[in-house]
């Protein structure tokens, strides 16, 4: 796997290398001029002590002034002086530390681009005792908390593949287990260079059909477990996926719900749907078979066609690039002011963005044009294992929930939330749609969205659960 999505631009890596090497000498040239201006004010103070200590020795025999007068004149004389020296030096330091640290700040600044990311994960302990499932393209990995559970269900929250890892939906699931939702498990993708080409010696192919049957497994795991079936959570991209596998096994849903997800892409007009329709359904095809990208020898999926996570994240930099810009502004300047706190939040993030992950090609075909190109769901032309079922086969026993955000420029507001519309089945006691202030990413990160709105999403879930018997 890329170490990090700035390897598609070697060129510019090397720049940056290149770029880093004044200014590390002009750095350690700011380091150095400082400890020779600390020696040599030491120096220079040194020498004025001893020169007013002969002053003091010598004025009462070349003037007449009494050794009172003579000692009170030089302590005068010697403590103006010093009082120079120190503010000059502190002065003289001070623009050279802050020089300094803007140098360290540039240097930090394009370490983010330069050096290899770390590699990402859960930020939750877990080990393999904790990983319920683990299928082809998905491992389902229990994350609940150490109590004594009040209720049965388990709250699953399904990741999204978009490039990066599954972690984004980390503070969601953490969120509502610390919230009352105790019983908790996640839904992490794998990349595509270690989902394995041939499974039980057959070809495994890897699409929208695939990913229906695991997330079957998934729900299937969970219910088995306790008896009761869980409360699944679509993170973006799983929503319409996540819901055709309730389609068509409703007992195993308690409730459902979706944040960010291309549910209804025709709802209102969004670049993403805009884009898609304009080029075709062909599109993908072609940038697939002319930026895709082959898993090679050494991994677990080798010879598997993917879709480069790289080109995946450079399309979400181009939708986000004014938003990127501002970030890189504020991160520089965090560096070089020294607020430590903010700037490593950014670095973070940014380390994680950069982290790609591929997708298997297959995946991404019918996600584009099953959700973005035809929204077959909603259509009702949508066909998975050979049966077609549509938004009208949702299952009115099973309630919903619905989460966009103002501010999202991928799932805009209405693509997230206007297939609740359509759902006339299920009573208006049992739907709840939110719209927040928010982008894309403030829906899954923001701590003020977790408790302003997902506080309302776990108070829903939490009425509907099957309580433990006393």
């Amino acid at each position: 796997m890329p170490a990090s999505f700035m390897t598609l631009f070697p060129h510019v890596q090397n720049s940056l290398e290149a770029l880093k090497i004044p200014v590390q000498a002009t750095a350690d040239l700011a380091e150095t001029a400082t400890d020779f201006q600390s020696l040599g004010f030491g120096l220079w103070k040194e020498s004025n002590h001893l020169a007013f200590e002969l002053l003091n020795r010598f004025l009462p025999l070349t003037t007449p002034v009494n050794e009172e007068d003579s000692e009170k004149l030089c302590d005068m004389m010697h403590g103006g002086l010093e009082s120079f020296l120190t503010l000059t030096e502190q002065n003289i330091h001070e623009n050279l530390a802050r020089f300094h640290q803007k140098r360290v700040a540039e240097l930090a600044f394009i370490n983010v681009f330069t050096e290899s990311v770390p590699s990402q994960d859960w930020e939750v302990e877990y080990d393999d005792s904790e990983v319920i499932l683990d299928l082809p393209s998905l491992r389902l990995i229990d994350i609940s908390a150490d109590v004594n559970h009040k209720i049965q269900n388990y709250g699953v929250v399904f990741a999204p593949r978009a490039g990066h890892h599954s972690n984004i939906a980390e503070r969601v699931a953490l969120y509502m287990r610390d919230s009352g939702l105790t019983r908790m498990a996640v839904v992490e993708q794998k990349c595509a260079e270690d989902i394995p080409l041939y499974m039980d010696g057959e070809r495994h192919y890897e699409g929208f059909d695939g990913q229906v049957e695991q997330y079957r497994k998934v729900l299937e795991a969970l219910k088995e477990r306790t008896g009761c079936p869980p409360h699944l959570v679509a993170v973006c991209q799983p929503g319409p996926l996540l819901m055709s596998t309730l389609i068509l096994y409703p007992h195993l849903g308690k409730t459902f719900g979706s944040a960010g997800s291309p549910m209804h892409t025709e709802a209102e007009r969004g670049y993403l749907t805009d884009f898609s329709r304009m080029m075709g359904g062909e599109y993908m095809d072609r940038l697939i078979d002319l930026l895709g990208y082959t898993v090679p020898e050494e991994f677990p999926g080798a010879g598997r066609e993917s879709w480069d996570g790289r080109m995946h994240v450079l399309g979400f930099y181009f939708l986000g690039v004014d938003q990127h810009f501002k970030n890189f502004r504020r991160l520089l300047s965090d560096l070089k002011h020294g607020n430590d706190e903010a700037a490593q939040r950014q670095i973070s993030f940014y380390h994680w963005y950069n982290y790609v992950q591929h997708a298997p090609a297959g995946f991404i075909r019918d996600t584009y044009k099953r959700i973005f190109v035809k929204n077959e769901l909603i259509r009702g032309t949508l066909s998975v294992h050979g049966r077609k079922i549509g938004i009208k086969d949702y299952p009115e026993s099973v309630p919903i929930w619905a989460l966009g955000g103002s501010r999202d420029d991928i799932a805009p507001p209405l693509h997230a939330t206007g297939h609740m519309d359509l759902i006339d089945t299920v009573p208006l006691k049992d739907k709840l749609k939110l719209i927040c202030d928010g982008g894309h990413m403030g829906l899954f990160r923001s701590s003020r969205i977790l408790r302003e709105y997902y506080s309302s999403i776990v108070a829903f879930l939490l009425k509907r659960s099957d309580k433990k018997a006393s």
